[in-house]
């Protein structure tokens, strides 16, 4: 072998070292690049996501007060509905026709448990409606209806 032959072949190594060097370097700082952005795309969901995680738990928040609210009705309705009870004799029922009828059954004929009995005859009493506000007006007008 010739004294330069051997030396030129260590340089043309070592070039292609070099260049497959400066390959591998340009990959990698691409593929960083690239999970840099995939990153940045990421962090950008997560955001819109804890957005809607804010909008959703604000929307909760919302929905738990109607409901709340909807049960302090509810609460309210039962306590005026048993304020209604209590007094109410319990032969007093709904009608279809909204109104309440007061009736006593005897086998299939109705009389009046506020008259006398010997009438035994259909007698219809037709109460004050209840708007549902004020019990206490309501049951005022009741008692005034009976005297």
């Amino acid at each position: 072998m010739a004294d330069g032959t051997r030396l030129k072949e260590i340089q043309e190594t070592q070039k292609k070292i070099d260049l497959l060097l400066i390959d591998e370097r340009a990959r990698r700082q691409a593929g960083e690049e690239q999970t840099h952005a995939h990153l940045d795309q990421l962090i950008e969901a997560q955001d819109g996501l804890q957005d809607a995680v804010m909008n959703v738990e604000h929307a909760l928040i919302i929905v738990q007060q109607q409901l709340q609210s909807v049960v302090e009705q509810l609460q309210l309705y039962n306590k005026n509905k048993s304020i209604l009870g209590e007094g109410l004799p319990a032969y007093v029922e709904r009608g279809s026709s909204s109104h309440v009828t007061a009736h006593h059954s005897v086998g299939n004929e109705y009389t009046n448990p506020f008259n006398s009995g010997s009438y035994n005859a259909l007698h219809r009493m037709e109460f004050p409606l209840f708007n549902g506000e004020d019990a206490r007006i309501w049951i005022r007008t009741c008692m005034r209806y009976f005297r």
